[in-house]
C-alpha cells in the first residue's frame, strides 16, 4: 500500500513537469516560423490548378503560420517531377514545401521513371489541402461520346499530355482495364494547353481535374465521358465511374488508381523535416483550411476545400504506396513507349 501511494505522489509531481515540457514543445512549434520567410515550390505553370490553390491559400497560410511572407515558386516540368525532386534535396529546415498531386510522387517510382529520384514514402506529408475527381474529357465538337465509343474507336485514342505526370499514368490504367489503345502526343504545358488541343481537335481527349473542367463543360467545349474517382458526381451523376465499367478482373486495379489519385493537391516537406517544423507547418495547414475568410472565397471560386490532416496521410501514403505495387507493369510498358 506504501508503496502505491508513493508512486501516485511521484505520479503526481511528474504530470505537472510533463505537461510543461509538452507545453514548451508546443509553444515552440506554433512560434517557429515567426518573422521566417517560407517558399512554396508549385508543381505546375502559372495558369495551372496547383498555382490556382497555391495562392488562393498563401495568404491563410502566412497568417496561420505567423512568417513574415509565404513566397510562390513555380516549377513545372516533368508531370511536377521537378519540384518533387527539388524538395527531395532540399534542407529540411521547413523553408522550402512542395505543392502539388501526391500521386504523381506515388506513380512515377512504380513506373521506373527515369526522372523520380525520391522515394515517395520518406516525404513528410504536411496536409492534403483538396481531392477532387479526375475526369476524362473529349472535344465538344467530337464524334465521341461515350467512353464506348473510345473502345470501339478502332485506332489509338490520342491524347495531349505534359509529361509523365499522374494523367498519364491513368491513361495507362484506363486503357488496360478498358481494352483500348492509346497515343500520348507530348511537349504539352499544362492543362490550359492539353485541353485547348482538345478543344481544337489536335486530340482526342484528355483528364484532368473536375474544377478545372467545369467552365468548358459548362460553355460546350468539352464534354466528360468518364470518371476515375470513388463516388460518382452529384453535379453529373450521369457520367460512369471507371469501376463501372471496367471488368471484373481489372476491378482491384481501376480501384488502386481512384484511390491514389484522390491522395490530389497536398503539401510536402523534405525527408528528416525538422519535428518542430512538421507540427508547425501541420497546424497551420489545418488552420488555414479552416479558416472562414478562405472557406468563403473557396464557395466563390468554386475551389473545393477537402483537407486531410498530415499525419493522417503521413500513414495513408505508405499503406497506397505498398497496396499498388500492381500497377508497377502498367505503368513501366506506359513509359517504355514515349521514350
Amino acid at each position: 500500500m506504501k508503496m502505491m501511494r508513493r508512486k501516485i505522489v511521484l505520479a503526481g509531481m511528474l504530470a505537472p513537469a510533463l505537461l510543461s515540457v509538452s507545453g514548451r514543445v508546443a509553444a515552440q512549434a506554433s512560434s517557429f516560423y515567426k518573422d521566417k520567410v517560407i517558399n512554396i515550390n508549385v508543381a505546375g505553370g502559372a495558369s495551372g490548378g496547383h498555382t490556382r490553390y497555391a495562392r488562393l491559400i498563401q495568404p491563410y497560410l502566412q497568417k496561420h503560420t505567423g512568417a513574415r511572407e509565404v513566397r510562390i515558386t513555380l516549377m513545372p516540368g516533368g508531370g511536377g517531377l521537378k519540384a518533387a525532386n527539388y524538395i527531395w534535396r532540399a534542407k529540411p529546415d521547413g523553408l522550402n514545401i512542395f505543392f502539388g498531386n501526391v500521386s504523381t510522387l506515388i506513380l512515377a517510382p512504380l513506373a521506373g521513371s527515369p526522372g523520380a529520384t525520391f522515394d515517395p514514402t520518406k516525404f513528410v506529408y504536411l496536409g492534403r489541402a483538396t481531392s477532387e475527381p479526375r475526369v476524362l474529357c473529349v472535344g465538344g465538337k467530337s464524334a465521341i461520346k461515350s467512353i464506348q465509343d473510345v473502345q470501339k474507336l478502332g485506332r489509338p485514342f490520342l491524347y495531349p499530355s505534359q509529361g509523365t505526370d499522374e494523367d498519364f499514368y491513368t491513361m495507362a490504367v484506363l486503357a488496360d482495364a478498358l481494352g483500348f489503345k492509346v497515343k500520348a502526343v507530348t511537349g504539352y504545358e499544362g492543362n490550359a494547353d492539353t485541353a485547348l488541343a482538345v478543344i481544337k481537335g489536335d486530340g482526342d481527349g484528355h483528364i484532368t481535374g473536375w474544377s478545372e473542367s467545369m467552365a468548358p463543360i459548362k460553355s460546350g467545349d468539352k464534354h466528360p465521358i468518364l470518371m476515375v474517382n470513388s463516388l460518382r458526381s452529384p453535379d453529373y451523376p450521369r457520367i460512369p465511374l471507371v469501376s463501372e465499367v471496367a471488368p471484373a478482373n481489372k476491378q482491384a486495379t481501376v480501384r488502386a488508381m481512384a484511390t491514389i489519385l484522390e491522395t490530389h493537391r497536398s503539401y510536402i516537406g523534405p525527408p528528416g523535416m525538422d519535428p518542430q517544423a512538421v507540427a508547425a507547418f501541420r497546424a497551420a495547414v489545418t488552420a488555414a483550411l479552416k479558416d472562414p475568410g478562405l472557406l468563403e472565397e473557396t464557395i466563390k471560386g468554386n475551389r473545393p476545400v477537402v483537407h486531410m490532416e498530415g499525419a493522417k496521410q503521413q500513414v495513408l501514403i505508405e499503406e497506397i504506396t505498398k497496396a499498388s505495387a500492381s500497377l508497377s507493369p502498367i505503368l513501366k510498358a506506359a513509359v517504355k513507349e514515349i521514350q
